[in-house]
């Protein structure tokens, strides 16, 4: 809010600066007042000016600064935004902004409006070039696939979040440092050598959080003049939270990697103590401990330099005692290590390790260190406690036979060093022997060695007691060591220990998932959440207390945050795990794991921010399909367009957006052979189009990808996956009862039964719902046993998995579809769409009593009994309207009755849809049975209002049509003019007349003709229009209940009180329909009506007869209805 309005405050005083200068511009320039060069914009008030510039996005207002130098004053702050500047985000790895998101930025944009006839954009620098920098055919191209003449060259390079570099700017640092070159060459030359220091091109520093990176970026020239930029890094955090997780910080400094997991990976093992420089230690017997210890033991490196036998030949001078003051000694050669004696580290390791460059201690080559936890370094060789080796070879007994040779070696060429073998260390010279030094001898090759004084008696002597009772004290521990490993039990090892037993607490919960989802008792799903908590709190403790392999600790990671994500709401914690582990596998080349990994963060991020996880989404499949990983592409495709398709509310594009994956899956898995994979997209597709289609062509574009799909039914990788071919089958039974084509639809309904009916015993269903599609060879990429959930390899074969219905939901489901499929005939074929019904409510009851004992997680349970309580629901919807259909209101009372009970033992958790639905039903059968005041009630309810902004030609909309068939029975009941409400019936039918015409469902639309053709009774002909649109729709879609009502409204508009064959036969066709309807209520109406059309006819004992047959129906109707009738 400030920084707004002190950019507005800006802007009013550059305003009011160009309002004053064009005025006195104006008052000199009087005849000019009416030339080209005028802007009329500037021209309006100030207030005005300002409030259309702020209206304005970040690229209209940067094109209309550019406009002219006035309005360059005064919206030029715009071109600070970071909109239309690279964005401080790196691009993805191995990608270098040659993706798509870089074409949706407003930069883009923006580029794309500045360019004329003299600049054209490039999509691989990402800026605007003069047209000489492309060739002809490249400027034909759109700017998206345009390229300059750089070719692959061009591109941009990420140095730090606030710099980028291009080609051309490489070019100009390249001429800046060769000027600095000369620059620097001549001061030399007038003033010396006096400038040293690197050139820094640009510095930075970074925050996130209480960490703090300074960054610093020095460009130099090699000597074959190539340019090399070198980064550096300066890393400030808190003592002690180097790769805690909390502090851990995203890829927001180095282009590359994250610079503190890096760095904690690479400090895993302890500090190093260098070798102590002469007399350093005399004072003590411990030596100080470095404040950069942090607490932890002291370990010096494992390879010192092995010195040549000059150094022994001495090594008896250094313990001789003189029992008598002499002069001071002359000064000798003394090897410094033979005097002070490190402590004991492990074996030497192998010659491969030697090659390092020269220390700061004491001109001595660097050495490595091993570590001192053999749990965190198994690879390199540890210490033993039982013997210590010694570094160098013990003195000869007898030094004076040592030749000259021996004592002075040459100077030999430099070899790597061998493992000496472990002896034991040699027994301290008695003080009482004297060995005189031997006469130097003359060397060929002359070795240069360290002038020291020889330490004085008294320091010889101090030493020798400092390091026999270092050496006693070391043995004194190692036998209480010896002593207590023998005596004790074996040791444990936590780490496996904590990782079994979150193995079996998370077991043991998951095998009582279902159970405890369908008793939902208290003290079972208290339990349920202690076995939980307590398996992730041995994960939790194996992550944060030991350091583990690669694999291992990725496979903990990636359970940890899948079990995080499934049953608790810590979606933070589990993205930082995630995170973590993405990493650790980028590091280690684990794309298995990674993908795993990043496939869980998608749908994790999907709850939180859709239109986020689909971005990421696509940033994944590009990384896959940069590498070719065609299986994994396959799995973030599909990934993809479930996600599309399961939005709350999805638009056009996210539609298109889906279908185009489903095609590139197609395109893909018949370049590879996958037919299954091929089958898979089209059935989706398919899908798709039914849910999602907006044009009345879907349903044939859905039929046309059934027939994909129905075209790899011969290919034996479909003929064992009964999945598959039922929901084939299912998505085309869908397409004909969308066509209105029963027949069709009956037949493939035979089929799926059939289909059912031989796979009831196949090997291939799954207690958990899912099935796997195999993969060709050709789609083969990183995967593993680890990555079970979505790919895995049995036999030798890839698999792609998929998660959907168990056999028992899936039977259930067919049984529910059966009976829509065969509602049109229910009247008519013994009831069949009830029996189906029956049967599969009969299923899902069963399912509630006895839950399955399936090994998953409470939450997959509870959608998955969610999910048949839905199902459920339906089903006895579907037996209210078919006892509805066949006026047995009685039985759709008490139907009714159950589904409320259902539904509030539901709660929340009852979708929009049915609760409309309920709402519907219970007005209806209120209006069926006289109670008009409430049915109108109901369905003037909020719940079941047409919204006008609600979409006209979605297919997929049930509140929609809900709501429209709520307005028309308003309609029927206002239709009537001694009603207090009659007035508004024109309202509502104009409401109507919006939806029902463009609406795809032709129900609806023989409903709305019908409804048009009883209450505008005033024209003639325009009634005529009415009845035979209804009844054309009623035909096309076999409804004999609309049929019915048509004939017999035109019976009595247009033959009532008629003596003559045309009326007897109308009358009868009405009748005949009712009674194929099986509808009570218009078989009672239909029998009076033709009874006085007999009378008049003068057949008065046939029409006694039909009277009579009327009368007995009638009784069996309600009470108000009766006394309509």
């Amino acid at each position: 809010m400030t920084y707004s309005l002190r950019r507005s405050g800006e802007k009013l005083k550059i305003v009011m600066k160009m309002a004053r200068w064009l005025r006195n511009q104006g008052s000199g320039h009087t005849g000019e007042g009416n030339g080209s060069g005028r802007c009329h914009l500037l021209e309006l008030p100030i207030e005005l000016l300002l409030e259309i510039v702020s209206h304005l996005t970040e690229v209209p207002e940067a094109s209309l600064a550019l406009t002219c130098k006035s309005l360059f004053f005064i919206s030029g702050a715009v071109f600070e935004n970071e909109s239309l500047h690279f964005s401080r985000d790196f691009a993805p790895l191995f990608h270098h902004y040659r993706n798509g998101h870089n074409f949706l930025t407003p930069r883009w944009q923006f580029i794309g409006m500045l360019e004329d006839h003299k600049w054209q954009a490039c999509s691989g620098c990402l800026k605007l070039h003069r047209k000489t920098a492309f060739t002809s055919r490249e400027l034909k191209r759109k700017p998206e696939d345009r390229v300059c003449n750089l070719g692959e060259l061009a591109g941009v390079v990420d140095l730090c979040p606030c710099r980028k570099l291009t080609f051309q700017d490489k070019m100009d640092i390249v001429e800046l440092l060769k000027l600095r070159r000369q620059s620097i060459g001549f001061l030399n030359a007038q003033f010396g050598n006096g400038v040293k220091e690197r050139f820094c091109w640009h510095s930075c520093t970074q925050d996130y959080g209480s960490t703090v990176l300074n960054i610093s970026i020095y460009p130099e020239l090699d000597q074959d003049n190539k340019l090399q930029i070198r980064t550096e890094y300066r890393l400030s955090i808190e003592a002690g939270q180097l790769g805690k997780e909390e502090n851990m910080t995203p890829r927001f400094g180095c282009a590359h990697r994250s610079v503190d997991l890096w760095l904690a990976s690479s400090c895993q093992t302890s500090p190093i103590q260098p070798p102590q420089f002469l007399y350093n230690n005399i004072n003590s017997v411990q030596s100080p401990q470095s404040p950069y210890q942090y607490g932890k033991p002291v370990v010096y490196p494992q390879v010192i330099p092995n010195f040549n036998s000059y150094a022994q030949a001495f090594n008896s001078q250094q313990h001789v005692q003189q029992p008598q003051p002499v002069p001071p000694p002359q000064p000798q050669y003394v090897n410094p290590v033979d005097l002070f004696q490190q402590p004991s580290v492990g074996p030497v390791i192998p010659p491969q390790f030697n090659t390092f460059g020269t220390s700061q201690y004491a001109g001595q080559p660097a050495a490595s260190v091993a570590n001192n936890n053999p749990d965190r370094s198994p690879t390199l060789p540890t210490i033993s406690n039982s013997t210590q080796p010694t570094l160098y070879p013990p003195p000869s007994a007898s030094p004076g036979s040592s030749n000259a040779y021996n004592q002075y070696p040459q100077v030999a060429p430099k070899q790597q060093a061998t493992p000496l073998q472990k002896k034991p260390a040699p027994s301290p010279i008695p003080a009482s022997t004297s060995v005189p030094a031997p006469a130097p001898v003359a060397s060929p090759n002359p070795v240069p060695q360290m002038l020291i004084p020889a330490p004085s008696p008294e320091v010889q002597q101090k030493l020798l007691k400092q390091q026999a009772a270092r050496k006693q004290g070391q043995a004194q521990l190692q036998g209480n060591q010896q002593t207590a490993r023998k005596q004790g039990k074996p040791s444990v090892d936590y780490q496996v220990l904590l990782l079994s037993l979150a193995d079996e607490y998370l077991n043991a919960a998951h095998n009582h998932g279902t159970t405890v989802a369908s008793l939902r008792k208290e003290d079972d799903v208290e339990e349920y959440y202690k076995l939980l908590a307590t398996g992730l709190g041995c994960l939790e403790a194996v992550l944060k207390n030991w350091r583990l392999q690669p694999r291992m600790e990725a496979l903990v990671r990636l359970r940890y945050a899948r079990v995080l994500f499934e049953e608790t709401d810590n979606d933070l914690e589990a993205e930082t795990a995630l995170s973590k582990g993405i990493d650790l596998c980028e590091r280690n080349r684990m794309l298995d794991l990674k993908y795993s990994m990043q496939h869980l963060l998608a749908r994790m991020l999907h709850k939180t921010n859709p239109r986020a996880s689909l971005k990421a989404v696509d940033g994944m499949i590009q990384d896959v399909e940069a590498y070719r990983h065609s299986a994994w592409e396959y799995a973030f495709r599909f990934l993809r367009v479930s996600l599309s398709l399961s939005l709350s509310s999805p638009t056009h594009q996210d539609s298109v957006s889906a279908l185009h994956h489903l095609h590139k899956i197609s395109q893909m898995a018949n370049r590879n052979g996958d037919k299954a994979v091929s089958a898979m997209a089209a059935v989706i597709e398919a899908l798709a189009h039914l849910q999602l289609g907006s044009n009345f062509d879907s349903i044939e574009q859905a039929q046309r990808a059934v027939a994909t799909a129905r075209s790899h039914q011969l290919n034996d990788d479909l003929r064992h996956i009964p999945q598959l071919i039922t929901l084939v089958q299912m998505v085309d039974i869908c397409c004909s009862l969308l066509e209105y084509d029963v027949n069709q639809s009956a037949q493939k309904l035979r089929v799926l039964q059939e289909i059912m009916d031989e796979r009831l015993n196949y090997p291939n269903w799954r207690v958990d719902g899912s099935f796997s599609v195999p993969l060709n060879g050709k789609s083969a990429g990183p995967s593993s046993i680890d990555t079970g959930d979505i790919l895995q390899v049995q036999n030798g074969t890839l698999l792609l998995s998929f998660s959907w219905l168990p056999q028992h939901d899936l039977y259930a489901l067919c049984y529910f579809l059966s009976s829509v499929t065969l509602s049109a005939k229910n009247s008519h074929d013994g009831r069949k769409a009830e029996k189906f019904l029956q049967e599969g409510r009969r299923m899902l009851n069963s399912s509630f009593e006895i839950p399955e004992n399936v090994a998953e997680s409470m939450v997959s349970a509870n959608k998955r009994i969610e999910w048949r309580r839905t199902l459920c629901c339906n089903i006895i919807l579907q037996q209210v309207f078919l006892a509805c259909s066949r006026t047995d209101w009685d039985f759709a009372k008490q139907n009714l009755k159950e589904l409320r009970q259902i539904a509030q033992e539901t709660g929340d958790n009852l979708s929009d849809d049915i609760q409309c639905l309920v709402e519907y039903t219970t007005g209806t059968i209120a209006q069926a049975t006289g109670d008009l005041k409430t049915a109108l009630t109901i369905f003037q309810s909020p719940l079941l209002s047409l919204s006008p902004n609600a979409s006209k030609i979605t297919r997929n909309d049930p509140r929609r049509d809900i709501a429209i068939l709520a307005t028309i029975n308003t309609a029927l009941i206002l239709r009537d003019p001694s009603h207090p409400s009659h007035s508004l019936l024109p309202s509502v039918l104009s409401t109507i007349e919006s939806f029902a015409k463009s609406s795809p469902n032709k129900y609806i639309q023989a409903a709305y003709y019908l409804i048009n053709a009883t209450v505008q009774t005033e024209s003639t002909i325009q009634t005529k229009q009415f009845l035979q649109q209804a009844l054309q729709s009623a035909t096309a879609i076999s409804n004999s209940q609309i049929t019915c009502m048509t004939l017999t409204f035109m019976s009595w508009k247009y033959f009532r009180g008629v003596v003559g064959e045309q009326a007897e036969k109308s009358a009868r066709a009405g009748r005949a329909m009712a009674k194929k309807a099986n509808d009570r209520l218009w078989v009672s109406v239909t029998d009076e009506m033709l009874a006085e059309t007999l009378e008049r006819q003068g057949k008065g004992e046939e029409a006694g007869t039909v009277r009579d047959e009327g009368m007995r129906v009638t009784t069996g109707l309600p009470g108000a209805l009766r006394r309509g009738v």
